[in-house]
């Protein structure tokens, strides 16, 4: 089992941590590898035996469903969002607020397209805050998947110890954005109350 930690941000919020692991097969893709290590940890955070899956919306963004013998049923009280990167998977679920998450190995990549996704009005000095500030902008654009927001779309306005502020320029809403860095990895979520 690979699950490295379920954590409660509150009574309704949970984040769940998984490193990936290969089936042992040659025939499994990537991509396969990713979607069944992800559902496995949907399986551990929700109960095994759950009976839970994750479908897609037509966009892309998922959602909790159930399984029943008639086919798969969507579960419109669960919000979730999934991030994936190098050896890790993680998940956000909740029943009260919208989510969205990112996780991103760390490495100097991010230095080739910064200029691509950081304003000239916010400030970014190192590799690390470079990477957060693309992490933490996939994670609002997956909060308000609706807005489809571009990466000039959202701005930091303050960058502190375990949080970050980030603004939705389309509607002019500040999200407090969380983070943490591992010597792995940068891991960025969300929470807002009601509808994103």
């Amino acid at each position: 089992m690979a699950l490295l930690e379920i954590r409660r941000l509150s009574p309704f919020t949970r984040l769940g941590l998984w490193r990936m692991e290969h089936d042992g097969t040659q025939s499994e893709s990537p991509r396969q590898m990713e979607r069944r290590n992800v559902q496995l940890l949907l399986n551990a955070m929700m109960g095994d035996g759950a009976g839970f899956a994750i479908g897609h919306e037509a966009s892309g963004k998922p959602f909790v469903a159930a399984r029943t013998p008639g086919g798969d049923v969507r579960l419109p009280q669960w919000r979730i969002s999934i991030s994936h990167t190098r050896g890790f998977a993680t998940v956000l679920l909740s029943t009260s607020e919208q989510v969205g998450l990112d996780i991103e190995y760390r490495s100097d990549r991010v230095e080739r397209i910064a200029s691509r996704f950081i304003r000239p009005d916010e400030m970014a000095d190192t590799i690390d805050k470079k990477l957060l500030l693309w992490s933490a902008k996939e994670a609002v654009y997956k909060l308000f998947s609706e807005d489809n927001l571009l990466f000039f779309d959202m701005r930091a306005t303050a960058i502190g110890n375990g949080q970050l502020r980030l603004e939705n320029l389309k509607r002019n809403i500040v999200v407090d954005v969380c983070y943490e860095f591992t010597d792995d990895y940068v891991l960025t979520y969300v929470l807002m109350p009601g509808e994103a």
